[in-house]
């Protein structure tokens, strides 16, 4: 069994994904490209999770590069979908939840910017069109709220997952 698990962060432009990584890895990224603050490059980092090296990499949020969703999708064992709060669900959010749920992987849906606007969660799940057993978690990627209990979340599911592939329950 491989001793590392890749996560993809997935979601519009601005919606805050290198930021979530860079709370998540709690350093921040020296290789990345922005123009008037959004980033313009695919973000990597790395970080261990009880004894578990997590490849973290975050999409492209430019329409023109949704190409690259399914290239960095190849492989992933989980997935999370930042939402911006302040925006609300859109088109390319619902778009990206069909792609992940198509990949059959654990995936968590974080609800960022939320110290900012209050997006209602059950809003979030009618309009994905998500279960009930998608965790929705409320997160603030500036300031660190939700970032570790999404990764906890996934990590769970994602445990939960390899442990039934390998007929453990």
């Amino acid at each position: 069994m491989a001793n590392f698990v890749k996560i993809v962060v997935f979601g519009a432009l601005n919606a805050g994904k290198t930021t979530f990584l860079e709370r998540a890895s709690k350093r921040k990224l020296s290789m990345k490209g922005s123009y008037e603050g959004m980033t313009t490059s695919l973000d990597f980092t790395q970080l261990n999770y009880n004894g578990k090296t997590v490849h973290l990499f975050t999409t492209p949020g430019h329409r023109r590069f949704d190409f690259m969703w399914e290239v960095l999708a190849k492989g992933m064992n989980g997935a999370i979908l930042l939402i911006d709060s302040t925006v609300g669900i859109t088109e390319v959010d619902r778009e990206i939840e069909g792609l992940i749920e198509s990949k059959g992987v654990p995936y968590v849906i974080a609800v960022n910017k939320s110290d900012l606007a209050n997006l209602s969660l059950e809003i979030v799940r009618e309009g994905l069109g998500i279960s009930a057993k998608v965790p929705v978690i409320p997160t603030s990627a500036i300031y660190g709220g939700g970032v570790e209990e999404v990764l906890h979340r996934l990590m769970e599911l994602e445990n939960e997952r390899r442990g039934t592939e390998q007929g453990i329950e």
